[in-house]
């Protein structure tokens, strides 16, 4: 049987940006590609577009450092609002464009899902990935044998091998769908996922079809709903909620990456009396300007969607932004004649509609669940025996005594993070919600297995982290595990690397109320990817002087040729920040922050004025 040095798991954002920096830093390795839809893109390839599809990043934003998109504006004959939506739609479009359907990038820089795709597409044949690239091939089931990892392929059984094994399927592979009870209902149901089939938009144009009601808050709700409404259908939203890219967000956002500076003196050494009321009036400044741009008291249905937390939103569970990538939806959210927003949750599929945990009936003829995703399948690639070692949840639990020292990490780091960080003790809902230690991902760093043998570096995971900085966060990851798998990083022992998980864990839980069901950096994804070019010693303060770097919009292209300044640094001895020169000085920085601390409280106090 022949052996690969690594193979890859993955054709979407994460699995390409891992293979191509494996190639990049050793060009003669084996390498292998695997995914199980027909075409590259993973959550964009082209059987999971739709039309109206749109990212939830702007142009520039949605790219890698060394690739730029194409700035192409374009549609399929028939036109393309300012908005980026147009009105066409027909039921015979080839998977993920149709007449009439904005494919391009528009004036306002929203992203099409079918711009998406082609920039991967255009990506992997810059860096000749396609070579690598094995498609239609599902892995079913990894195992360990001796020093080798096996790979059986479904269908087939075919097994392959390989040295080392990166796994980049990031956490948007497994719908969600919850249980609701069927009564008999003569519709359809389906995972918006579903949505870029042929089959599914032929459904949808169906004369017989409609209502329809979309279960579910998060973008791929106001992704169907908005597809829906261009198609011609009425729509009854169940919302069912239960609760930028600039450093200077991630200042006020506690977290354990950013361990020195105004960050520190905010949420740490600073006098909790000022400190704590400036963080949270903060937090509530922007989220009532966010609000107040959605106009959400402007009618029943806008006041529907509004977070349940109000003004704390932002802080504790980030309201979706998908909203935002359909400006024309608002109108059609106001005026209530198409479309209907209930805050309710499904209960029951009745015969001809849906039933509401008020009692009350919906009509409907398909029902669309916009629910998520699982963070992994049940049956995701490792069996539940070895999914401890991998580092990922277990279905099933622990044996007592790794039970046991897992419950004591956690403890631990959630002292520690208490402790740290202050304003997390008041994190809602924390008895009610605490989930297993099963339910965990044990990855140091949010990469690699924490429990790994010292001597065993052939497992690195991409895109296990939910981030709004996708791109930036999936280089740093693939850039780290890379050097990792290669034994180019010194990483700490392996307790020390089990305690640090304990506490990122319990950081994740504490932080973000979503970040109990998966990995979650929301506004701390800067920080997040310092601490993983500090590690590999590389420079990530990429602007030209303090004041930009604390106010500036990150972009992925400031990270441009830092590949080849690792291999550069790695050459020539270099370590931090005598790598790159864009180091700002101390004074200026202190300047900064002392600014920065006035400017926010005087905005903070005139807005509670």
């Amino acid at each position: 049987m022949e052996v690969l040095e690594v193979i890859v798991v993955g054709a979407g954002w994460c699995g390409l940006v891992a293979a191509k920096t494996y190639l990049q830093v050793k060009p003669d390795a084996s390498l292998t590609i695997v995914d199980g839809a027909a075409t590259l893109g993973g959550t964009w390839c082209k059987e999971r577009l739709y039309p109206h599809l749109v990212a939830e990043a702007h142009y520039g934003l949605f790219e890698f450092s060394d690739l730029e998109m194409p700035n192409h504006r374009h549609v399929s004959e028939s036109g393309v609002s300012e908005s980026g939506v147009s009105p066409g739609f027909s039921p015979g479009f080839s998977p993920g464009v149709s007449p009439g359907v904005f494919t391009g990038v528009s004036k306002s820089g929203l992203i099409s899902g079918d711009a998406v795709h082609r920039y991967l597409d255009s990506y992997a044949t810059e860096f000749g990935l396609h070579r690598h690239l094995r498609l239609g091939t599902r892995v079913e089931s990894v195992v360990r044998v001796g020093r080798h990892w096996h790979l059986t392929l479904a269908g087939t059984h075919e097994v392959l091998a390989c040295e080392k094994l990166m796994v980049a399927t990031g956490l948007t592979s497994e719908p969600f769908v919850p249980f609701v009870p069927d009564h008999g209902f003569g519709g359809e149901t389906m995972h918006s996922k579903e949505l870029g089939t042929v089959e599914t938009a032929r459904r949808i144009a169906d004369d017989g079809v409609k209502t329809v009601a979309v279960y579910g808050g998060s973008k791929s709700a106001f992704d169907a709903v908005n597809m829906l409404l261009r198609a011609g259908k009425s729509v009854q939203w169940m919302p069912s909620f239960r609760l930028n890219n600039s450093r200077f967000l991630a200042v006020f956002s506690p977290n354990l990456f950013a361990t020195d500076g105004l960050s520190r003196w905010l949420h740490r050494t600073g006098p909790a009396w000022l400190t704590r009321p400036l963080v949270r009036g903060f937090w509530r400044l922007v989220g009532f300007l966010l609000m107040g741009e959605a106009q959400y008291g402007k009618s029943s249905n806008s006041r529907a969607l509004e977070p349940a937390m109000g003004l704390d939103s932002l802080l504790w569970s980030p309201a979706t932004l998908g909203v935002m990538t359909h400006p024309a939806l608002w109108k059609d959210i106001h005026e209530g004649s198409r479309v209907q927003v209930r805050r309710n949750a499904i209960q029951t599929l009745e015969a001809d509609g849906v039933g509401l945990d008020d009692g009350t009936h919906v009509d409907a003829d398909m029902v669309v669940f916009s629910t998520g995703w699982k963070p992994l399948a049940a049956d995701f690639l490792f069996s539940d025996q070895d999914r401890l070692a991998a580092g990922l949840p277990s279905p099933a639990s622990y044996e007592p005594k790794a039970r046991q020292k897992w419950q004591v990490l956690r403890r631990h780091g959630d002292s520690q993070v208490r402790q740290r960080l202050p304003l997390l003790a008041q994190s809602p809902q924390w008895e009610s919600d605490r989930p297993r230690v099963e339910d965990d991902f044990h990855l140091y760093k949010s990469v690699v297995p924490a429990s790994a043998e010292d001597h065993d570096r052939s497992l690195a995971y991409v895109g296990f982290l939910r981030t709004t900085g996708a791109p930036i966060v999936y280089e740093a990851q693939a850039l780290w595990a890379v050097a990792y798998l290669q034994g180019k990083l010194e990483v700490p022992s392996r307790e020390e690397r089990e305690r640090e998980t304990g506490a990122l864990n319990a950081w994740v839980r504490r932080r973000y109320l979503c970040g109990r069901k998966v990995p979650f950096a929301m506004f701390d994804f800067l920080p997040y990817v310092d601490s993983l070019y500090r590690d590999l010693g590389v420079n990530s303060r990429r602007k030209g002087n303090p004041v930009s770097e604390m106010f500036a919009l990150y972009r992925p292209r400031d990270f441009r040729g830092v590949v080849n300044e690792w291999m550069e640094s790695r050459e020539r001895g270099l370590k931090g920040a005598k790598q790159g020169g864009k180091q700002g000085s101390r004074s200026w920085s202190f300047l900064v922050a002392v600014f920065t601390v006035v400017a926010v409280g005087f905005v903070v106090l005139r807005a509670m004025g």
